[in-house]
Order: structure tokens, then C-alpha cells, then sequence
């Protein structure tokens, strides 16, 4: 008798399994931190953020729109276990073990062959709950035991195979959800587990947002787009990070510094529309907003000196002087109960030096960002988008690329993602803003070469500023482009922001253009004119070549842009390939600057001037000035 109850002492000790009863919860709150988040939800605008999150709580997928049901379900059993937690409710805790008791006794539970980001979202969610719930009236012993067991089922699976139609690129986002889910599901559960596991998947949730966003001095621009930032920051990296640092109190931003500006993507570039929120699409699906989180991780992840300007910007975008939606989506609402910073005075993000230092995105995928300000519908925003790290994981043909979003549009934007076809290729190859070497509807050369910045990015006060940027063959077939990109969001202006792009290469024998299909296009001379459905307009104006024809048209996307399908184009050539080319956007009614130029502005050296309105930008050679 004494040998064995000897022996389970050491098999209870050395396996890593506790003799008292587990403490939940652990893993994103302690017991001991239940009476302060009580009463904090008590205050403002804690206190609205948890009447939105009841008030949605049933709602399938609240924010995203139609998803499988075992996301809907599951998801929406993880609100009802904070709300547990929250008002300690018992009836919170009976919904989420029905939602549970479903989850774990289907097919695609634990199993290898069933879809990878499937097994992933539901093995953090049935683990956040089991966490939450442990110990409820409503949870017997013999069930959370279950349970227990299941989740270990589950982190083995996603941890030994990562299930079906993985995307296996270490920048993917597959590999982020996978490693740090299976982690999540060790974390949570009260089976032995080996510990080496849990380490090897905090080394690869690590190797991932080094081969994502790029070095250490990365600005944080996900290489796949920022939905592709959304889905896994906010359903698998920041609930793991957290856990994985209150369980051994290791810090990844410390040995993944990029984590501390990829959260503030989501917040520099997303402005305010009819639409909705908006932000740039490079490399991804869709241009909304459901942040899945990310917004109130944000305030727990990123550099203290973004967090005034991100706290300033959630306060008028999501939050209570904006939308009052708080994120909600997936894991939104809740982490902003968490971690929005209550006490902390907010700034306008444009005067925090850091923030807009991190407009320059040297170190990581090279996202160059120009903004007039963070206000309301007439904000502005440009990015050129140089690639500095080729293609990764979903990453498409966007070097040396360009966006504009902007009063109440997306002026400039992409093609989705590949899908739908054209001509036997993918749509969205056909709708990039670049030099082609022939018209983008016949065959497209496709390149995964990266670009490189020449010179040195500027970035003003005022978000304005300059760049150039080369590539041997551009992502569409081009050979030998530069583009030089201006922006300026001065007064003398005439209009509410003006851009110049020149462009050389040695056969880029067509420039395009592509906007959303609601967006209406004229051309007339050398200039054409895109109006928005709120009347507003952008007017290109073309320099050089002297004289040239302009077509217009409209695609189909490779992905809807909400519920949009199709983009508008257009597009004309140069016998030179090289071109020069003047962005102005105005309001409703309001008319367009004049634009001008002089020198010579062809050429792989161009020289001159151009005047938009009072404000004249200056070329010469690879660098390109403006005020």
C-alpha cells in the first residue's frame, strides 16, 4: 500500500498534474482578479461595453457575418462564459456547457482530417470556456473532467497535424492559430501534458511573427494583409501571449518586439465611411473592420507610446464617441472590457512622434503611410506598399503598389484575393495599381520578386511626406519599375490631398487605376474623374506622357469588398514606359487645383517640377519632394 500511494505521489509530481483541485480560471484572469473586473464593469464605458456584449450575445458570429455553425455556436458560448464570470450567473455557465457538450462529441472534434482552422478556433474557444465556467453549479466534476480530457484530445491533434488544407508557410496564419491554439489547449487543461510541447509552440508562434512582419525593427504590417492581422492576433496569438506569460512569465514581446506595432496596424490606417470602417486591402480580402479583438489587445500589446493615440482613435472610431460597437466581434468587447486603459489621457495620434514614425515601415514588409488626420469621413490615407520581404504565406502581386481610402471611399484599391477567374488566371492579379507591361486582361507574367526603398522615406507632422521605391521585375511583369510617390494634405492646395506619382521602367506599356464599382469614372483629354456615390471626386490628371488615350472598364474581384463584386479601371499607355501622373481629391462640389509641370519628367532621370494648386513638388532623378 505505501508503494503505492508512493508511486502515484510520483507520477502526480513528475507529470505535472496537481493533487489539490486546479485553479481556474488561468489563463487570461486569475480568481483573484473576479472582484476587481466586477467592479470595474460597474464604471464607464466599461459599463456600456458590457451592456453591448449582452446584448449580443446570441447573435451568430456577431460582427462578421455568415460563418459555419460550430464557429457561431461556439463563439457565441465563449460570451456567455465571461458574462458568467462577469455577473456570476449560473444560466451563463448552462448555455456554455450545451455549446461545449455539442462541440466535443462531433466528428470534426480531434480530428486530423477535418479542417486545420476549424480545429484551431474551436480549441481556444471550448478552452477559454472550460477555463471560465470550471467550478460553475452548472459543471459538475465528472463533465469539466470530460472536458479536460477532450481539450488535451484537441491540442494533440492541432499540435501533431494540424489538420487538413493547411497553408504550411511559417508567415501564414494557419501556423499562428495552429501553434498558439495547440499551446492554448495545454494551458487549459488538467492532463499531464509535456512541456517541451507547450515550449516548441511559443518557439513557433515566435518564428511566425519574425517571417510575418520581419525584423525586430518591424513597424508590424502582416505580410498577408491586415484581415490576415484580425483572424489570427485575435483568435489565437494575444489569449495564448497572455496565458503562456501568467503561466511562466515570459514575455513574447520581448523576444518578438514586431508584436508591439502589429496590433497598431489596425488602428493607423482604417478610417470612417458610409460603408463602415474602411482600411487599405493589400494581399486581402475584404477592406472592412471586424477586428476580432485586436482593438482592445492593442492596448496591452503595443509600444506605451502609441497607446494615447490608439486609446484616442478607439474612443472615435469603435467606441463611445463613435460607433459604440467596441470591437465586437469574436473575441472583440471582451478584450476591450479587458485592457482598454481607462486611465490613460488620450492624444491625437498625429502628434506622437512615435506614431508617426512608424508611418515608416523600413524594417518589416515596407508599408509607407501618408495621413491628413484622425478626425472623421474626410479623413485621408495612402500607403504604397514596396514588399520588401517577396511573397509570403497569402501575400499576392502587390509591389510597389498603392491605396487610397478616403472621404466616405476607397479610391485606390485591390482585387481581393485569388478565386474567380479571368482568362484562366486569378481576377485579382488584373486589378493592381502599377505599370503592366501589356493590357492587364490578356496574359499577366506574374513575379514574386520584392522591391527596395532608394533614398530616404520622409514622413511630416502633418502625414505627408515622400518615398521611392525600385523592383528588377514588378509583380505583373514589369522590368525595371520605380515609382516615386508624393503626398500632401496642405491648404494651399486647393483640394483635400494631392499625390504625384512618376513612374520609369524599361515596358511599362500601361498604367492603371482601379476603384470600387460604385464608383463611377470619366475620362476626357488627359484626365479622368472618379466619382463616389456621395459626390465626392478624385481627379487624375496625366503629365506624361503628353497626350494619351485612357480606357475604362469593370472586373470582376477575386473576393467581394462587403458586398461589393466587381471593380472599375483605367488605364493608358506610354510608348516610354514612363509616366507622371497627379492625384487630387476634393469634396462634394468643391472643384480640383490646377495642375502643372515643367522639365523633363521622362526618362530613367526625370528633372522638373509639378505645381498642384499653391503646393509645387519637385523631381530629381529618384528623389521626388513636396510640401
Amino acid at each position: 500500500m505505501i508503494r503505492l500511494v508512493m508511486a502515484f505521489m510520483f507520477v502526480a509530481i513528475f507529470s505535472g498534474v496537481a493533487l489539490a483541485e486546479a485553479e481556474h480560471p488561468r489563463l487570461l484572469i486569475t480568481k483573484k482578479e473576479i472582484p476587481a473586473l466586477r467592479e470595474k464593469v460597474k464604471k464607464e464605458p466599461f459599463a456600456t461595453m458590457l451592456r453591448s456584449l449582452e446584448a449580443g450575445v446570441d447573435a451568430d458570429n456577431w460582427g462578421v457575418g455568415t460563418a459555419s455553425r460550430g464557429y457561431d455556436t461556439i463563439i457565441a458560448a465563449h460570451r456567455h462564459a465571461w458574462l458568467y464570470v462577469i455577473k456570476n450567473d449560473d444560466a451563463h455557465a448552462k448555455k456554455a456547457r450545451a455549446a461545449v457538450e455539442q462541440a466535443i462529441t462531433e466528428r470534426e472534434w480531434a480530428n486530423p482530417r477535418q479542417k486545420g482552422l476549424t480545429l484551431y478556433v474551436e480549441g481556444l474557444y471550448v478552452s477559454m470556456i472550460y477555463d471560465l465556467c470550471y467550478g460553475a453549479p452548472s459543471w459538475d466534476a465528472a463533465f469539466s473532467d470530460k472536458v479536460s480530457k477532450e481539450i488535451k484530445r484537441q491540442g494533440d491533434v492541432i499540435f501533431k497535424s494540424g489538420g487538413s488544407e493547411q497553408n504550411n508557410s511559417p508567415a501564414s496564419n494557419w501556423q499562428a492559430l495552429r501553434w498558439s491554439n495547440a499551446a492554448t489547449c495545454f494551458m487549459a487543461t488538467d492532463e499531464p501534458i509535456v512541456e517541451k510541447d507547450l515550449e516548441a509552440c511559443y518557439g513557433r508562434v515566435v518564428r511566425y511573427l519574425r517571417e510575418n512582419l520581419g525584423s525586430n525593427s518591424s513597424k508590424g504590417w502582416n505580410i498577408e494583409g491586415l484581415g490576415y492581422m484580425y483572424y489570427p492576433m485575435g483568435n489565437g496569438v494575444c489569449p495564448f501571449a497572455i496565458a503562456y506569460e501568467k503561466r511562466t512569465g515570459k514575455d513574447i514581446r520581448k523576444d518578438a518586439p514586431q508584436i508591439q506595432y502589429t496590433l497598431w496596424t489596425g488602428y493607423a490606417a482604417m478610417v470612417p465611411t458610409p460603408m463602415g470602417l474602411l482600411r487599405p486591402d493589400f494581399g486581402d480580402d475584404n477592406p472592412g473592420t471586424n477586428a476580432e479583438g485586436t482593438m482592445g489587445f492593442a492596448f496591452h500589446f503595443s509600444d506605451p507610446a502609441l497607446v494615447p493615440g490608439l486609446k484616442y482613435w478607439y474612443d472615435r472610431s469603435v467606441g463611445v464617441k463613435g460607433e459604440k460597437t467596441f470591437d465586437r466581434s469574436r473575441f472583440g468587447t471582451i478584450a476591450s472590457i479587458l485592457y482598454y486603459p481607462a486611465d490613460i489621457a488620450e492624444k491625437n495620434p498625429l502628434d506622437i512622434p512615435a506614431w508617426r514614425e512608424a508611418f515608416i515601415d523600413l524594417g518589416g514588409t515596407g508599408f509607407f503611410t501618408y495621413r491628413n488626420q484622425y478626425k472623421d469621413n474626410t479623413d485621408v490615407v495612402a500607403q504604397m506598399y514596396v514588399k520588401l520581404m517577396g511573397n509570403k504565406g497569402h501575400s499576392g502581386p502587390d509591389a510597389l503598389s498603392f491605396r487610397i481610402v478616403g472621404l466616405d471611399t476607397i479610391w485606390a484599391t485591390g482585387g481581393g484575393r485569388y478565386g474567380p477567374k479571368l482568362n484562366g488566371q486569378d481576377a485579382y492579379v488584373r486589378s493592381m495599381n502599377t505599370l503592366y507591361p501589356s493590357d492587364p486582361d490578356g496574359r499577366v507574367a506574374l513575379s514574386d520578386q520584392s522591391g527596395k526603398v532608394v533614398g530616404k522615406p520622409v514622413i511630416n507632422a502633418d502625414g505627408s511626406g515622400s518615398m521611392t521605391a525600385n523592383i528588377k521585375q514588378n509583380n505583373v511583369g514589369t522590368k525595371n519599375h520605380t515609382r516615386r510617390f508624393a503626398a500632401s494634405f496642405d491648404k494651399a492646395l486647393g483640394a483635400s490631398a494631392a499625390f504625384v506619382i512618376s513612374d520609369t521602367s524599361d515596358d511599362g506599356q500601361v498604367w492603371q487605376m482601379v476603384t470600387l464599382a460604385p464608383n463611377k469614372i470619366a475620362t476626357g483629354g488627359n484626365t479622368f474623374t472618379i466619382t463616389n456615390p456621395q459626390g465626392h471626386t478624385l481627379r487624375g490628371t496625366v503629365l506624361y506622357p503628353a497626350k494619351t488615350e485612357s480606357k475604362t472598364g469593370t472586373r470582376i474581384r477575386g473576393s467581394n469588398a462587403g458586398d461589393i463584386k466587381e471593380n472599375n479601371f483605367v488605364h493608358f499607355g506610354s510608348s516610354d514606359g514612363d509616366y507622371l501622373v497627379v492625384l487630387t481629391i476634393a469634396p462634394k462640389g468643391a472643384s480640383h487645383p490646377k495642375v502643372a509641370a515643367t522639365g523633363n519628367l521622362g526618362g530613367d532621370a526625370p528633372v522638373g517640377s509639378v505645381t498642384v494648386g499653391g503646393v509645387t513638388f519637385t523631381i530629381n532623378g529618384d528623389a521626388i519632394s513636396g510640401k
